[in-house]
Parts: structure tokens; sequence; C-alpha cells
């Protein structure tokens, strides 16, 4: 008989987790708890995810999970301490895992993930990179060279949308890449109802502002709207451009009809925040996929996103949602008009079946090569 009937697959999770903060944090969180389910999982998480005078936030910890440590996980890597590097390294390779999985999603972890890759691959472990983004949103030719330098090292990629899998096959021609949809995020609480509603119509952005999100276009297209009756709420720190988008606010009169809330939300906050909202609006000039969508779905809320990226992979037209060319405020206005309109128990019941079909534990499937 085969000793190893029956014996779970070892594989090994490098990434950030909670008590960490954002999209990136929350999916390796709970990709390692369906890992754990189905196979003999170590991961390895960070002691210091970037050095304060990198990070544009407050902090890049959830305040909710202060002290927080999710089981199984070593909080070992320094970004700035090589040392830490190889001693992670040297932890994997003693663990001997059949898969070792990476996250990838921006270029600064380059030289970390490009040490750690290069160490495991050399002792004949299986990489797979789960790649968030293939590169930066702010393109560079030298960012597109160190990212293949770095993603070459994987046997395997899985992502979340067709665009990243065409993105990147032009980055590695020969890459085995796999799709799966992003899973829909159950851990967040349910609403208390605490926020009132102020309009007929309640919008939300959330999650943090960069200029590829097109925040300046929903401004505009609200300066737009003739109807009166609606209400954005804008939640999430500022990157940059927090003054420009005040001072655009008050220039089209739309003081009252829209709220900004620049900080970061803690998870029950996030819960209040959409169960208010009839609608998400994620106006993007480019994106890959996106965390927020996940989110809203969770909430049972439909969403008005561009046709860019992979966001047209999972917002059905008229069903879950809208979809609106980028850059385009009149367009974007017309169809906030239109979503006023769209049965909303119907949505709730589309938005239902669209979440049964991805789940996390397919997901993890996938990654270890079921």
């Amino acid at each position: 008989m085969n000793a190893n009937a029956g014996r779970k697959r070892r594989v090994a999770l490098i990434g950030p987790l909670l008590p960490y903060r954002g999209g990136i944090a929350q999916h390796t969180t709970m990709l390692h708890r369906a890992l754990q389910q189905m196979a003999e999982l170590r991961t390895w998480s960070f002691s210091r995810q970037y050095p304060a005078w990198l990070f544009p936030g407050e902090s890049d910890r959830d305040p909710t999970y202060e002290g927080h440590r999710e089981p199984g996980v070593s909080y070992l890597i320094d970004s700035t301490n090589p040392l830490t590097w190889s001693k992670a390294a040297r932890q994997i390779q003693h663990f001997d895992p059949q898969t070792v999985v990476f996250p990838w999603w921006t270029i600064f972890w380059a030289p970390t993930f490009g040490y750690l890759a290069h160490r495991i691959r050399r002792a004949g472990h299986q990489i797979v990179f789960f790649c968030h983004n293939v590169v930066d949103h702010e393109a560079a030719a030298w960012k597109t060279a160190l990212s293949r330098a770095v993603l070459r090292q994987a046997d395997r990629f899985v992502v979340h949308t067709h665009k990243d899998r065409e993105r990147l096959l032009e980055l590695l021609p020969d890459a085995v890449v796999t799709v799966h949809p992003h899973p829909i995020y159950d851990q967040f609480p349910p609403p208390r109802g605490t926020l009132p509603r102020r309009r007929n119509l309640e919008l939300l952005f959330y999650g943090f502002v960069r200029p590829y999100k097109g925040l300046d276009i929903l401004i505009e297209a609200m300066g737009l709207l003739e109807d009166q009756d609606v209400q954005l709420t804008i939640a999430g720190e500022f990157w940059e451009g927090e003054e420009q988008i005040r001072r655009r606010i008050e220039a089209l009169g739309l003081s009252e009809h829209v709220e900004l809330c620049p900080r970061y939300h803690t998870e029950q906050e996030t819960a209040e925040l959409f169960a208010r909202a009839d609608f998400v609006v994620l106006p993007y000039r480019n994106a890959t996929g996106s965390g927020v969508i996940p989110v809203a779905y969770h909430y049972g809320k439909p969403v008005i996103a561009t046709r860019v990226g992979g966001l047209p992979d999972v917002v059905e037209e008229g069903r879950t949602g809208f979809l609106v060319n980028p850059d385009d405020p009149a367009a974007l206005a017309s169809t906030i008009k239109k979503a006023g309109e769209l049965d909303r128990e119907a949505t709730r019941c589309n938005i239902e079946t669209f979440k049964k079909r991805y789940n996390w534990t397919s997901l993890a499937h996938v990654i270890m090569g079921r």
C-alpha cells in the first residue's frame, strides 16, 4: 500500500493576513482558512509590510484586529530585512511542501518574493503565483521588466479575470494560467442599521482613493444629474488628491449631496455603509479586478462599474449591475439615473445566484491544481 495514500498535500502560503488591512490581506486570510481544510498548510506572513514613510495611510493594520494572530501563521518576514527572508526560506525548505503559493500585487515585493521564489524553486518545490495585478496600475517599463523577472520563477499561475490572463500571457507567453473569479467575501459582519438614509438613491464609492479609480469622473457625473434626490458617500483613505476633490465638490455645488469620509473604515462600519447603499460605484479608469465588488455582493448590493480590465467578468449587465465606458461623466450620470429604475428584488436574487457559483473552497482547489 502506498505510504502517502490519504495524506494531505503539504502547501506553503506566503503573504499578508490579518491583522494587516486591505483587500490583499483579506483575500490571503480567506484563502489560508480554505486551504487549512484540505491541505497540510503552513503560512508565512510579515512582521512588517512597509516602512512607515512608504505607506500613505495612518497604519497598515486593522484596529479592529489589534493583537490578532491568525492560527497557523508565522509572522516573520520583514520587507526591509533580508535576514528574515533567508530564515523564512530555510523554514519553508525544512517543511518540504509540494506547493508554495505567493500572492502578487505590487512591484514593491519584487526583491522579497523574487529572492524567496528563487531559493524555493532551486530546492525543487512547485511555485504558484496568484496574480491580483500582473503589473502595477501605474505602469512603467522597468516595472514590467522586474515583474517578468519575478513571475518567471512560477510553475503555474491563478488569476481572477480573463483580462489578467491576457496580460500575463503577454508578459510570459508560455505561462500556465487558470482563471477563477473572485470569491465573495463572507467574513464581514451583518449591519446593525445605524446609518439613516438621506436620499431616494444612495451611492457608495468605497476603498483607497487613487487616480486610476476615477473618483473625479464620478464627481463630474454627480454635477450633471438633474435629479437632486441622489446622495454619494465617499469612504476611503486618499493616496493623493483629497483637496482637489473637495474643491471640485464645492465648485459644483454638491456639498449637500456628497459626503466625504476620508479614512479607513472598520468591518462593522463597512457593513453599515454597504447596507445603506443602493449601488456601489466603481468609475475606474483602468483595473484588473476589484475586491470591492465581492463585498458589495456579500451585502446583496448591485454595482455600477466601468468596462475596464476584469470588471465585466463579474458584473452581469442589468442583472447584478451596470457597465459604462470609462472617462465619460455624461454616460455615468445617465447610468446612475437608469439605476434608480432597476428591480432591486430581482437584482438580489441574481446576486445570490452569482455568489453560490464562486467560493473560497473552489479557489483553493484550483490553486492546489485539482
